[in-house]
């Protein structure tokens, strides 16, 4: 019988982590999108139950809070559970704890389902009918929270979509948006990822160009990378460091 919670223990790995001496944002948001798809293939809507009716998962909205970073072979537990519905979105939550069952991350996301022939969302309702959702359980507060890009953005760097920025439906899978963005701002020894709210509006595709620009003020960030070609927007974030 399919649970309403996933836990799954890691260890981190050497490969999730970077410069930082700690597991990089882009690593964790890999492991929860494992963990959420052995879940969601648990309850009977993952990849292979969608396949046939051409309909694919899309994150379109990840928050992620953190009081500190693990660092490498450090062994963690990552939980997660589908919160609910909202017109197109599918909500779902994740928390990680630490050995001694503290919880050190904590983050919210939003995802809609979509059709690959027609590249329309679709409402989740029907399909998601027999989910048994956990509203009274957040891991943070009201998602999607709104964002704002505050000051004028400067180009940092363009950059185009190679082979290895591609998942298997053949665009740029979300976490390389994520090291996209870092690389645009940079390395400091002292600066920790503090908290990092992601809103991915259309997708990129092989061979095609993303203009990367990025505004801070203080220890705040704000990032957009947008299609050189004709300024459409592809992302947009707000990255707060310690």
């Amino acid at each position: 019988m399919p649970t309403k919670i996933q836990k799954e223990p890691i260890s981190v790995s050497s490969f999730d982590v970077g410069a930082s001496g700690c597991l990089e944002a882009s690593a964790l948001m890999r492991h929860f999108q494992e963990v959420a798809s052995h879940h969601a293939d648990e309850l009977g809507v993952g990849f292979n139950d969608f396949k046939q009716e051409n309909i694919f998962w899309a994150l379109s909205h990840i928050q992620i809070e953190a009081d500190r970073w693990p660092q490498m072979e450090e062994r963690i537990t990552i939980e997660t559970w589908p919160r609910g519905t909202e017109k197109l979105y599918t909500t779902r939550d994740f928390l990680v704890s630490d050995t001694n069952n503290k919880v050190i991350i904590r983050a919210t996301s939003a995802w809609i389902m979509v059709d690959i022939k027609r590249k329309r969302p679709i409402r989740p309702a029907d399909k998601l009918a027999n989910i048994e959702f956990t509203p009274e359980k957040k891991a943070l507060g009201n998602f999607p929270e709104p964002f704002y890009c505050e000051g004028e953005q400067q180009t940092q760097l363009e950059r185009k979509v190679v082979y290895s920025d591609l998942d298997i439906n053949q665009h740029v899978n979300n976490t390389r948006y994520v090291e996209w963005m870092m690389d645009a701002i940079g390395f400091s020894p002292d600066r920790k990822l503090k908290s990092l709210k992601i809103h991915f509006i259309n997708e990129f595709r092989f061979n095609e160009t993303a203009q990367i620009n990025n505004t801070h003020n203080s220890n705040r960030y704000f990032c957009s990378i947008l299609h050189a070609e004709n300024k459409k927007p592809g992302c947009e974030a707000c990255l707060t460091f310690m």
